[in-house]
């Protein structure tokens, strides 16, 4: 008897294991993570953990001139995203910037051969960032067959 309900106990653990280990398979295409940074190379950013200033010294790396520093300040995003199909789709960045009001501008990247994991980044730096100004709202849109399978945005999008 008691062996009869060990066994069952271990079949049900086994059931709920196999579950939660293939649930990756039947899963969709979905955005899991993103990540912004605003790089304003004139803004001293200070603090005693060194760690906080990484990212703008990541991106200011290699940059002498005051003109490469400014031609590198912006907007950074970094969207992760899980496609368990693996089939080709097309990431779409789309943003509205502070001078032009409610012109939606946008950027596409064309992913032939995804991942189960992926990361898409896109920056609106140089020239555009210096007369369009900031990025106020944006969202980020998964396209496959001229369908939107998933997406993402900023809160005032």
């Amino acid at each position: 008897m008691l062996t009869n309900l060990f066994l069952r106990f271990c079949a049900v653990i086994l059931v709920i294991l196999l579950n939660s280990g293939c649930q990756s398979l039947t899963s969709q295409t979905k955005i899991t993570n993103s990540k912004y940074f605003h790089l304003d190379p004139e803004k001293e950013i200070n603090s005693p953990d060194p760690m906080v200033r990484f990212e703008q010294l990541h991106f200011l790396h290699g940059a002498v001139t005051d003109k490469e520093k400014k031609q590198r300040a912006g907007h950074y995003y970094v969207f992760w995203w899980t496609d368990p199909s693996h089939r080709p789709a097309t990431i779409r960045f789309e943003y509205r910037q502070k001078k032009t009001g409610s012109k939606i501008y946008y950027r596409t990247v064309n992913v032939s051969n995804p991942r189960t994991k992926n990361k898409t980044r896109f920056k609106v730096t140089g020239k555009e960032y210096q007369s369009k100004g900031k990025v106020t709202a944006w969202r980020v849109l998964i396209v496959r067959d001229n369908q939107i399978i998933t997406s993402d945005q900023s809160y005032l999008w």
